[in-house]
């Protein structure tokens, strides 16, 4: 694997998780809120914003190349 691809991999994760557990907390605000009061269609959000965000952000960061590093001499 390239550093390129690690790179892309590690943001790719990140962001999905971070998707993923920021749509999970807004579905449990409010004054009953626990997993079991989740409903289907919040999974179903949740699970897709995982799917983009991993997707959108590992193609992004893979096309976009590290800097050269320079001679500092």
């Amino acid at each position: 694997m390239t550093k390129g691809s690690l790179k892309a991999i590690w943001s790719a994760a990140a962001s999905g998780i971070i998707a993923f557990l920021s749509s999970l907390l807004t579905a449990l605000q409010g004054e009953h809120s626990g997993f079991e009061t989740i409903t289907a269609g919040q999974w179903v959000t949740a699970t897709l914003a995982l799917f983009v965000a991993v997707a959108g952000t590992g193609t992004v960061t893979y096309q976009v190349r590290n800097r050269q590093p320079t001679d500092a001499t």
